[in-house]
C-alpha cells in the first residue's frame, strides 16, 4: 500500500512537470488521470462501506463457557460490481471463531456472497460480544484501507460450565488437618463410639482410633451441627472486563461444582447470594439445582463496595450459618469484616474452608491463625478437577 502511494506520488509529480514545461492535450489528461485516482479509490471505498453487508447467526445467543456451538457469518455484495478486498477482525479474549483466518481477505463479486460455517468458544461467564469486531476494506489499487467497527455486532450471553468432581480433595484435606490441629491442640473429654457404616468419615477420630486398634467417631453433644453453607464473591473485581471476566467466571464455577458434587452426596447444600438483600438457595434435589443455576448465570457482581463486608455481616446474624457443620467461602480477597466472621464461627465449632480466585498463586494468609479455617488460592485459568 504504502508502495502504491509512493508511485502514485511520483506520477503526479511527473505530471505537474509535464504540464508546466510542455503543456499539451496528453500532459493535461495525464494530471487529470492521476489526479482523479485517489478521488475515485476514496469515492469506491465510502460506497463500500455504506452498501457491504455481514450477517452473523447461531442457533442460541445463550451459550455455555468453554463449549463450541455453531456460528456463521456471511459477507453479501448486492451491487453490480466487485469488492475487490474485505478482511475481518475477530473479537478476541474472551472469544475465538474456530476454522477463520483473520489475516485473510475476500473478493466479492457482484451479486455474491461468501458464507463460513464455524464454531464459537466463549470463554468466560458473562454478557459480552462475539464473532466480528471490526471490518477493514481497501479500494482496487490498494491505495486506501478503511477500518471500521460492525455496525451490527453480535452479543451472547454465557452460562457458566457445570464441572463435574468426582472428590473434593481440598475439602477431605483441610477437614483432616482442621481435625488433627484442634485435636493436637486438646481436645477435652471428647465422647467416641464405634464407626458404623454410613458415618460421615469426617468424624472419625483418628487418634482414638489409633489408640484403639478400631475406627471411631464422635458422639455429638447437643444440637448437632447440619449440611453445607455456601457464600459466594458479592462484589467486583475490577473495572476492566479483561480483568474481571476470569475472575467472576471462575467464582461462579467453584459454586456450581461444590453444590453439585454435595447435591450427588445427597447432603444438604445452602448457597447464599447477595444482591439488594441476602438469598439462600437451598439445593436438595434437581430442580432444586436447576433454579440456582439459573440465578448464579444471572447473579451480577456489584461494582467494588463494601458489599463483602455487607454479606459477612449478614451471614454472622444467620441461623442457618451459625449451625452449618462446614462453611465454604468463595472470594477473591478476605476483608476485615469477613476475617471477623470466620473467627466467629470457628470457634463456634464451624469449619471453614475459602477458596481466594487469584491470580498470584504466592499469596500467604498462614499469619491470620484463624482456628478451625484453611484457605486455598485458586487461580482463574485453572483445571477444577486438579485443584479441587
Amino acid at each position: 500500500m504504502k508502495r502504491n502511494r509512493i508511485i502514485l506520488i511520483i506520477l503526479w509529480i511527473m505530471s505537474l512537470v509535464g504540464i508546466s514545461f510542455y503543456g499539451g492535450t496528453v500532459s493535461y489528461g495525464f494530471f487529470a488521470a492521476v489526479t482523479l485516482v485517489p478521488i475515485v479509490s476514496f469515492v469506491y471505498l465510502l460506497f463500500v462501506f455504506l452498501r457491504f453487508k455481514i450477517y452473523q447467526k447461531m442457533a442460541s445467543r445463550r451459550v455455555v463457557a468453554d463449549e463450541l456451538s455453531d456460528f456463521y457469518i456471511t459477507l453479501q455484495n448486492e451491487d453490480y460490481f466487485a469488492f475487490t478486498s474485505i478482511r475481518m477482525i475477530l473479537y478476541s479474549g474472551f472469544s475465538e471463531l474456530e476454522g477463520i483466518d483473520a489475516s485473510a481477505e475476500y473478493e466479492l463479486m457482484p451479486r455474491t456472497g461468501i458464507k463460513r460455517d464455524t464454531k464459537l468458544l466463549c470463554r468466560y461467564r458473562g454478557e459480552y460480544e462475539a464473532g466480528v469486531k471490526e471490518v477493514v476494506i481497501r479500494d482496487f489499487l490498494n491505495l486506501f484501507s478503511f477500518t471500521y467497527r460492525n455496525p451490527e455486532p453480535f452479543r451472547v450471553t454465557v452460562l457458566p460450565k457445570i464441572v463435574a468432581l468426582d472428590s473434593l480433595k481440598t475439602v477431605e484435606e483441610s477437614l483432616g488437618a482442621m481435625a488433627d490441629t484442634y485435636n493436637s491442640a486438646g481436645e477435652p473429654d471428647v465422647v467416641v463410639r464405634e464407626y458404623l457404616p454410613g458415618d460421615d468419615a469426617r468424624m472419625i477420630h483418628w487418634r482414638a482410633s489409633a489408640g484403639k486398634g478400631r475406627l471411631l467417631v464422635r458422639k455429638t453433644v447437643g444440637m448437632e451441627k447440619q449440611g453445607i453453607s455456601i457464600a459466594m464473591e458479592p462484589a467486583r473485581y475490577a473495572e476492566d472486563p479483561i480483568s474481571y471476566l476470569p475472575v467472576e467466571n471462575r467464582i461462579c464455577e467453584i459454586v456450581i461444582a461444590l453444590t453439585m458434587y454435595y447435591l450427588n452426596a445427597r447432603t444438604p447444600v445452602s448457597v447464599f447470594m447477595l444482591q439488594d438483600e441476602l438469598t439462600v438457595d437451598r439445593v436438595r434435589d434437581t430442580d432444586g439445582f436447576n433454579e440456582f443455576y439459573s440465578r448464579v448465570s444471572a447473579y451480577h457482581f456489584a461494582p467494588k463496595t463494601d458489599k463483602q463486608g455487607r454479606m459477612a455481616e449478614l451471614l454472622s446474624r444467620n441461623s442457618a450459618v451459625i449451625n452449618s457443620r462446614i462453611l465454604i467461602l468463595v472470594l477473591y480477597e478476605i476483608c476485615p469484616e469477613t476475617e471477623k466472621l470466620i473467627r466467629s464461627l470457628g470457634q463456634g465449632g464451624v469449619y471453614i474452608l475459602v477458596y481466594i480466585v487469584s491470580e498470584s498463586r504466592e499469596k500467604d494468609f498462614s499469619s491470620l491463625n484463624i482456628p478451625r479455617c484453611v484457605i486455598h488460592t485458586v487461580s482463574p485459568e485453572s483445571d477444577l478437577q486438579e485443584v479441587l
